[in-house]
């Protein structure tokens, strides 16, 4: 795939061509082909009747959404999942409100008559018919965690997506990416060789220890996040932090197994480190810190605790098997 080349920068169009033409629509994303640009993102959810459709937002965007009379919609709470395919096709999205919030950041964009939000199958037969060789297509997921009745559960949303897909010939020029990493995990269950991408935003509040958005996984400090993901290409175990540093291994297919162990540092050495550093860590509010001899506090005088991996992790079976 084009991500496996060194130094290559490829131009995306995002949600089609938004910045010219009404976003996430078939006209927009015809525009990009037209203008040599082979690579899209673009967001997928699920109607009322089970298709695949290439919008945004969980609910009908007012600021872009227009009704069967050419009136701005006003409620601000349809929702797609409620909707079949048909009565999504009611609604125009050719026109952006320029007087809207949203519509302030694409003051340029045109307006295009009779545009209704496109089936993931028109998008991937227009697709097909502009396929080249380093064609790229990146289908965000829409679905969250935490609001319920949205979308269908991680599993059915994943089936009725990748089931379209099949259908084309563009697998292997696909990246799934999602924010929920739910439906990342369950990708992976379909074909551990299905490319994904792991997105968050620590802006929005979604990157903590266990957070849903991060499929409830462990996670210590941000700095751990890149290491997670590429983690995930795996099946997470457990974590180990105390005596006797052991776990037990689930049971294992085989064939050949790679074994990744991640070692987070002493709290003791990361606090030391700070203070040489002279980075501030103490979240207290109007209290002193003293040391033991009610001394000002000054974690750089510490020697550094031994930690990490000391000695060769081993792999002891439970049971011999012949």
């Amino acid at each position: 795939m084009i991500l496996s080349k060194p130094n290559y920068i490829k131009i995306y169009g995002h949600r089609g061509a938004r910045g010219d033409l009404p976003e996430n629509t078939l006209e927009s994303f015809k525009y990009l082909f037209e203008n040599n640009i082979h690579a899209y993102e673009t967001d997928i959810l699920i109607s009322k009747d089970f298709i695949p459709v290439i919008t945004h937002d969980f609910r009908l965007d007012p600021s872009y959404t227009k009704d069967i009379n050419d009136n701005w919609i006003e409620d601000e709470n349809i929702k797609i999942i409620d909707l079949t395919y048909d009565q999504i096709s009611q609604f125009d999205v050719g026109t952006l409100n320029k007087l809207s919030r949203y519509g302030r950041k694409f003051i340029n964009q045109k307006s295009l008559e009779n545009q209704k939000i496109p089936k993931l199958s028109d998008l991937l037969k227009l697709t097909s018919d502009n396929i080249v060789e380093n064609l790229l297509i990146n289908l965000e997921i829409k679905s969250t965690p935490v609001e319920k009745s949205l979308t269908p559960e991680p599993n059915e949303m994943v089936k009725i997506i990748i089931d379209e897909v099949s259908r084309s010939n563009l697998e292997d020029r696909i990246i799934y990416s999602s924010f929920d990493w739910r439906v990342l995990r369950e990708i992976k269950e379909r074909g551990s060789k299905i490319h994904r991408a792991y997105l968050t935003s620590g802006v929005k509040g979604k990157i903590y220890d266990k957070s849903p958005w991060l499929d409830f996984t462990p996670l210590h400090n941000g700095v751990e996040l890149p290491e997670l993901i590429n983690a995930l290409g795996g099946n997470y175990i457990g974590s180990i932090w105390a005596n006797p540093f052991e776990i037990q291994l689930p049971n294992m297919k085989q064939g050949q197994h790679s074994l990744k162990i991640q070692v987070s540092n002493l709290g003791a050495n990361r606090i030391r480190a700070k203070e040489l550093r002279g980075e501030e860590w103490k979240n207290f509010y109007e209290i002193n810190m003293v040391n033991k001899d009610y001394q000002a506090f000054d974690a750089s005088l510490w020697e550094p605790t031994p930690s990490g991996i000391i000695n060769t992790p081993k792999i002891i079976p439970l049971k011999i098997s012949n």
